[in-house]
Parts: structure tokens; sequence; C-alpha cells
């Protein structure tokens, strides 16, 4: 039987709460979707299930990895090809893989279904309602349309401190860091996985005070290397991460991520509406690109101002790239410092 996951969940941190309430649903609901932004650690949180239920009397399993799927209509055709089914690729496989399962238990893992989320949301669900004994765990980018969906934050600031540490001593680091500086890196990088395992290869070399200048700098934080070796290329660093996040977005929710980047804290849709938009990037069109950034957990909540969301360092360094190259920079940073004095002389003192 193939892998089920190339990542292994080795040394994962912050998650042992998720992983069991994940491992209940699956048990529960046969189809759920873990989704979450890239590097939260959707995969290596699959794995992990998949490794406490691998004992079981499984009679195939596999895993099918969507990322480089581009031809629409595949999508069956990828999942019999994980689970050894012989097929013809030309013509449509669905009726046939789904008998083929019958009401045998099999496990199935599809990874990466953001890019056929449409497609891989159909089948799945076709296949869990005439296969009885069918178990699937999906992850996406962006929720599928379908009855169960496992969202998978960023960690909270105990978590992520903890897998900054752990993560700095498996590679090499010379000393523990301070917890102060720890902190305020993890709170800089918005508790994203990726983002920390990123931040502790750098700590091999320097203390946390330096990291704090490093990560500081939003080009050089998108560029600095994963330390992890077998990450796809999309993982491998935070601009090529987001970059993959780019190209799921429609063209209004480029712009508004490009023109969001301005805000340096928290911001709401108002401010958005007030600041971004314009006849490019009309009122009501922003406000579905906003819910659809959201979605994408491109934009994430803030939990002390309800109804506020925020962009991490990373996701904002990308947004200011993106702006940029649209020559558009100095305007909306010049309507932002407007929008924010204006707040200001209308704040009681």
């Amino acid at each position: 039987m193939p892998e089920l996951l190339h990542t292994r969940a080795v040394g994962l941190v912050g998650r042992g709460g998720a992983a069991a309430a994940l491992e209940g649903l699956l048990r529960a609901e046969r189809l759920v979707t873990v989704a979450g932004p890239g590097g939260v650690g959707k995969s290596a949180l699959a794995a992990e299930v998949v490794r406490r239920m691998r004992r079981e009397p499984w009679s195939a399993k596999g895993t099918a990895d969507l990322a480089t799927l581009d031809i629409p209509g595949l999508v069956p055709h990828a999942l019999a090809r994980a689970l050894r089914i012989d097929g013809d690729p030309a013509v449509p496989q669905l009726p046939a893989l789904a008998a083929a399962i019958g009401r045998r238990p099999v496990l199935l893992v599809v990874d990466t279904c953001e890019r056929q989320a449409a497609e891989c949301a159909a089948t799945l669900l076709h296949l869990v309602q005439a296969c009885p004994e069918l178990r699937v765990l999906a992850t996406s980018r962006v929720p599928l349309d379908t009855p169960v969906t496992f969202p998978l934050p960023p960690l909270t600031p105990g978590g992520a401190a903890r897998l900054l540490r752990t993560a700095a001593r498996a590679l090499g680091a010379p000393e523990d860091p301070d917890p102060e500086p720890v902190r305020r890196v993890c709170a800089a990088l918005g508790g994203l996985p990726l983002a920390l395992r990123i931040a502790a290869g750098q700590l091999k070399h320097h203390d946390a005070d330096d990291l704090l200048s490093l990560i500081g700098r939003p080009e050089h934080l998108l560029d600095l290397p994963a330390p992890m070796p077998g990450l796809p290329h999309r993982l491998r660093t935070l601009r090529a991460s987001l970059r993959w996040s780019q190209r799921l977005c429609p063209p209004g929710e480029r712009l508004l991520w490009a023109r969001a980047s301005v805000f340096t804290g928290p911001f709401t849709l108002s401010d958005t509406v007030t600041v971004c938009a314009d006849d490019r990037l009309p009122a009501d069109e922003l406000a579905r690109a906003f819910e659809g950034l959201a979605a994408h957990s491109l934009f994430t909540p803030e939990p002390s101002s309800p109804g506020a969301f925020r962009m991490t360092a990373a996701t904002r360094a990308y947004g200011r790239h993106l702006l940029e190259r649209l020559g558009e920079d100095a305007e909306f940073r010049r309507r932002c410092l407007a929008h924010c004095l204006r707040n200001a002389a209308s704040s009681p003192p």
C-alpha cells in the first residue's frame, strides 16, 4: 500500500488536542476537510491522525496529493491511482471508482485540494455516499463545499513558543532563547508553524534579538529558507507559500490583498472600504474580496477587537510587494495615513 502522506508528523508541537479532536471527528463523520492557511500544518496534522488509525484493518489506504493536478476532470483518476485501482485516465471513472471501493473499509487522504476545490468536493461527497466504509481526510487552503470542515488556526502563543524552542534545539541552536524575544517573534509571525520553523533555523547562528531584526525586514523574511528537507516547493519559503495562495485568489482578492497591506495593525471592512475602494475596486466587489481573503485565512480575526482583522508580517510583506509592482504604494499609504489621522482627530481625548 502507498504511504499515507509524505509529510511526517515528527515533532508535532502544540497540536495534541487538535489531533485528538480531528481523529474523533473523522471516526464520526467519514469525510472531513482540514482547512487553513498555507504553512499552518494541515498535512502534518493529517499525518498524525493517520498514524493513530493506521493499525485498523483497512482493506486499502492511500494518499492523493493534488498539488500538481492542473487538468479538471482528473480528480477521480488521481484518487484511483492513490488506492492502486486501475482505470483509464481518458474516461470519467467516478462510478467505476465507487464500485471498486464498494463496502470495503478504506482510508483515503486527499492533500492540497484547493486548486480543484469544486471538483474535489463533488467527487468526495459522491464517494462517501456510495461507499459506506470509506473514510476521507482532505486538506485545503480554502474550505470545501462539504458538510464537515475542521478549521486549523495558527498556534496559540504558548504553542508557538514551544514549537520555536523545540525546533531550535532540534536544528542545533546553542542555547534556549530568552522568553521575551521568543514571545515577540511568535507574535510577529502570527503563530504560523512554517514561519516559526523557518525562524528556528536562524537561531543556530543568531540570538533571539538578532532574529527579531531579521524578521523585521519584510523582503528578507519572505525568502528565508525552511530548514526541512523534502518539503514541496510551495512550502520552502514564505514567499513560495504566499505565491501559491495568490494564484488561488481571483483578481479582486489579489488587489485588495495588495492595498490592505498598508494597514500596520488591525482593520475592519469599513476601514478597507474607506482606504482601498475606488472605481477599479468598488465597495461591493471589495466586500466580496474581503470575505474571500478571510476564507483563505489571509485576513485573520483580531481576538482583542471583534469585527477587526489583521495580516501576519509575512502576508503583509507579500502584499506590499504586490502593491509596489502595481505602482500604487505611495497612493494607498497616503490614503491610509489620512484615514488614521481622521480617526485620531475624531476620537475622544
